[in-house]
């Protein structure tokens, strides 16, 4: 069964040495500075969980699905 899996696996990742993952990164993130914009009173934001109107996406539940 296993050689049948690696069939799907090209030969040049199948026959190359394995990388070593020490010496590299996780991930990478890129978070752009939050304009102090549209920002809500102290009660709404503590009651919302954000400062940031724009923020404010609330869990609907279930997965988001286009009106289209």
């Amino acid at each position: 069964m296993i050689d049948d899996l690696m069939s799907y696996i090209p030969r040049c990742i199948r026959e190359s040495e394995p990388e070593d993952m020490t010496t590299k990164s996780l991930a990478m993130a890129y978070v752009p500075f939050q304009k102090w914009q549209k920002l809500y009173s102290p009660e709404v934001a503590f009651k919302r969980g954000t400062l940031f109107s724009e923020l404010d996406k609330p869990f609907i539940g279930e997965e988001a699905i286009s009106d289209d």
